[in-house]
């Protein structure tokens, strides 16, 4: 491959494709690398005090005067000298008032940048510091819905660089590096900005820097001009909406590269810059695999958002990387890791498109850039499907299963970006939440989600309702449990086998054991019998529960939640754990129809020896009426006889077995309940907890011929 220094290197398209197939296509195996480089990358910022230590936080989103305003355009005019770390330029914003009598326009600026010019629609206007971060500007006159005003800020400075920076000087091979990071609310400390991360804006940024350096920003490049005194201004723009934290720029001596992601609608640039240093055939191929990434996600995700700019991958001075919209910075000893550039991509979805409105909502934005990570091992080139995902999931256990996922008060960086909690246990709900509703519904939940709040921004409450709406189920008790709570379960379970009348039963005690308050999940059983395997799937809501399976053998073993789909502390085997008696067969079956004129005799198998008796049955007929019933119960068989002294009349009927049937050996009440939370039929009965009447529904028809069955009627 030629190599290029500044702009213009250009990859072709028959070399791409020999780099993509031998590197991009080639199966892969999870690195040993941690894959949390982008964490570490945003808490790098606060590596020597955290942000909440000097009152920097994040106010605007709790400004009530930031919602009377949107921001529609930034242009920002920038002189850069690495030399003296100064900066030296202008921001112009176009704003529009959604409020009427607007009076003021608040924005943030670091007090280590002096403003020296400040002009609202060209007039000169008053303006105050309320605060070490905002300032208040007079517009001079009222400014109601639709209406629209510009506010333009010169100001110069050295800005802050060691701690809480997000601007930074450094150097590397010689050169001087330039370069932003402004997550979560750093980006006024190297310009005025209104930092709400729901107002999102369109943007200019005008780069004046050195000759011999190269700027890479968001958006597209309009022009590259050379200006006095040896130096060139580069002009990007995007007129993609843009949250302000997304804005950013990095400049020095850049070896580039483009390739090019065919899609439907044509081709679009893909831009590499490297440090020359560290330009080579190898990081150029790792890089290069993210072409096939912007297909694969597109395939999950939808159409990759900014098709008619670009998407590019920039090294910049942090160790790890950066979602900065359309242009990732990667760096770092993981600058150019797979699963990092995966990571990086795929917040062009989640985090750029769609972004967490408030930093309590960062997993929206860190659990699903942290899944696709996961997803890329499943469905992308040379994946390894199912095996691959489980490998990976693996890989992304929380070490602290603790804390929420939700942060009820997002005042410290360290804690927005905790890679445990954000990431990786923000990426596990988004994985058991696949498992709950299903792959189609999930991946329908992504559309849904990612068209509702394309270019907008999303909490944590509109993917939840998002989520319900798209299953059609309730999912609060998901959402209480994995992203307002904390913790995780632990299971142990034990077993034991049956033979009734034929018929082969395995018997599973699950108990739950960890500390924390009891978890509700659909969990998968794998059992091995008879050379086969089943997979039934059991609801999970209890300390402990027993449930009871048809096999078509004996058991040689079972095995909780075999491939790994629930997030938890550990998984036992223990010692069968004894549970409550449940009804195994009905003769006749629930629903069924029976002639009138004779007398009733139903025959009910339980799995294991009980006491029963006349005063634990009642009949009733749809009216009211209770007709008398003989009971008997043979223990060598499990099996009661239940006879109705009188022949029945015409009519719907109850049988009801109350829980007041224990079994001989405990005293444990019956598991009964005929009919699971859905409304099917049950049997064997119960929900795995001792206590539950058994309700048997039939039909009398009186002189019409009777059918085998009815749906069951309580």
């Amino acid at each position: 491959m030629r190599r290029t220094t500044g702009l213009g290197g250009f990859l072709s398209g028959a070399v791409l494709a020999a780099v993509v197939s031998t590197a991009a296509l080639a199966a892969r195996v999870e690195p040993a690398e941690p894959p949390d480089t982008c964490a570490r990358a945003k808490a790098a910022l606060v590596r020597e005090r955290d942000a909440v230590s000097t009152g920097w936080a994040a106010k605007s989103s709790d400004d009530p005067l930031a919602l009377e305003t949107d921001v529609l355009h930034y242009r920002l005019e920038l002189e850069v000298s690495p030399a003296s770390r100064m900066l030296d330029g202008a921001n112009t914003m176009t704003v529009a008032c959604v409020a009427d009598g607007v009076t003021v326009f608040r924005f943030w600026l670091h007090p280590a940048l002096a403003v020296t010019a400040l002009t609202v629609d060209g007039r000169a206007a008053a303006w105050r510091r309320l605060d070490e971060r905002a300032l208040e500007v007079e517009l001079g006159s009222s400014c109601n819905a639709g209406d629209r005003f510009e506010l333009r800020v010169a100001y110069r400075g050295s800005p802050v660089t060691a701690g809480l920076s997000s601007i930074v000087f450094e150097s590397q091979g010689g050169w001087p590096v330039v370069a932003t990071l402004s997550e979560p609310w750093f980006a006024s400390t190297w310009w005025p900005v209104k930092e709400d991360s729901r107002d999102k804006a369109t943007g200019e940024l005008v780069i004046t820097v050195p000759a011999e350096l190269t700027v890479v920003a968001n958006g597209t490049l309009v022009d590259v001009q050379a200006v006095s005194s040896g130096r060139r201004r580069f002009h990007w723009s995007t007129t993609y909406p843009t949250s302000p934290y997304l804005f950013a720029f990095a400049a020095t001596r850049y070896s580039s590269v483009t390739a090019s992601f065919v899609h439907d609608g044509g081709a679009m640039p893909v831009e590499f810059y490297l440090y020359p240093d560290l330009d080579t055939e190898d990081t150029r191929e790792r890089w290069l695999a993210v072409v096939a990434m912007l297909e694969t996600f597109g395939e999950l995700f939808g159409p990759y958002p900014f098709l008619a700019e670009k998407y590019a991958i920039y090294q910049f001075p942090w160790r790890g990387g950066m979602e900065h919209q359309t242009a990732s910075g990667q760096g770092g000893d993981h600058a150019f890791s797979e699963y990092l550039t995966a990571h990086e991509l795929a917040h062009q979805w989640w985090g750029d498109l769609v972004t967490c409105a408030t930093w309590s909502d960062i997993w929206l934005n860190e659990g699903f850039a942290t899944y696709a990570e996961a997803l890329w091992s499943e469905r992308g080139a040379g994946a390894n499907g199912a095996s691959a995902l489980r490998s990976a999931m693996a890989a992304r256990r929380p070490g602290n299963l603790e804390g929420t996922v939700y942060i009820a008060s997002p005042t410290s960086v360290q804690r927005i970006f905790s890679a445990d909690l954000s990431y990786r246990k923000g990426a596990w709900v988004l994985h058991m939440l696949r498992r709950v509703i299903g792959d189609e519904s999930f991946f329908a939940v992504l559309e849904d989600y990612r068209e509702r709040f394309a270019y907008r921004s999303a909490t944590t409450a509109d993917f939840q309702s998002v989520a319900e709406e798209v299953a059609g189920r309730d999912l609060d008790w998901f959402f209480a449990e994995w992203v307002y709570g904390g913790g995780a379960p632990a299971y142990r379970s034990g077993w034991r086998e049956h033979e009734i009348a034929g018929q082969r039963f395995l018997e599973i005690s699950l108990e739950q054991t960890q500390a924390d308050p009891v978890f509700t999940m659909p969990l998968e059983l794998e059992v091995l019998a008879g050379g086969g395997a089943q997979r039934p799937r059991l609801w999970n809501d209890a300390r402990l529960q027993h449930f009871l399976l048809p096999v078509p053998a004996p058991v040689d073993a079972v095995e909780v939640d075999p491939d790994a789909w629930v997030l938890t502390r550990s998984k036992d085997d223990s010692a069968f754990v004894d549970g409550p008696p449940k009804v195994v067969a009905v003769e006749p079956a629930p629903g069924s129809q029976l002639q009138a004129g004779q007398a009733l005799s139903l025959a009910i198998g339980f799995h294991e020896d009980v006491v029963i008796d006349a005063a634990d049955v009642r009949l009733l007929r749809a009216d009211g009426v209770e007709v008398a019933l003989d009971v008997s119960y043979d223990a060598a068989t499990f099996r009661s006889t239940i006879s109705s002294r009188q022949p029945l009349p015409g009519g719907r009927y109850a049988l009801v077995l109350s829980d007041t049937v224990v079994d001989a050996s405990g005293g444990l009440a019956l598991d009964g309940e005929m009919v699971d939370a859905a409304g099917q039929a049950l049997l064997p009965s119960g929900d795995g907890l001792p206590g539950g009447a058994a309700v048997i529904g039939f039909e009398v028809l009186g002189s019409r011929r009777p059918s085998q069955r009815l749906r069951a009627q309580p």
